[in-house]
């Protein structure tokens, strides 16, 4: 199952069977909004699916501005920037 954000152009597309739980993309959001690294103020969520140990779920919350900090720093790939191009 893929998840997606999409803003002004650009959109982040999860895909959660790739997800390893390691919640960099949570620090690195965190630390873009805030300068400090807080799981609680970022605005992608990564949980564990309930009894599997290697699962998780990846999600945006409504406030994610699509901004691909999240996907640039992805160490398993599970998240991919795209951005559209814009005509002239």
């Amino acid at each position: 199952m893929l998840t997606r954000v999409t803003r002004d152009g650009r959109s982040i597309i999860a895909e959660p069977s790739k997800c390893a739980g390691c919640v960099t993309c949570m620090l690195r959001c965190s630390f873009r909004i805030d300068s400090k690294f807080s799981l609680s103020r970022s605005r992608i969520r990564v949980e564990r699916q309930s009894g599997r140990a290697d699962e998780f779920a990846v999600s945006f919350t409504t406030d994610c501005d699509a901004c691909l900090i999240c996907a640039r720093y992805c160490p398993y790939g599970a998240l991919i920037a795209t951005k559209e191009e814009q005509e002239v």
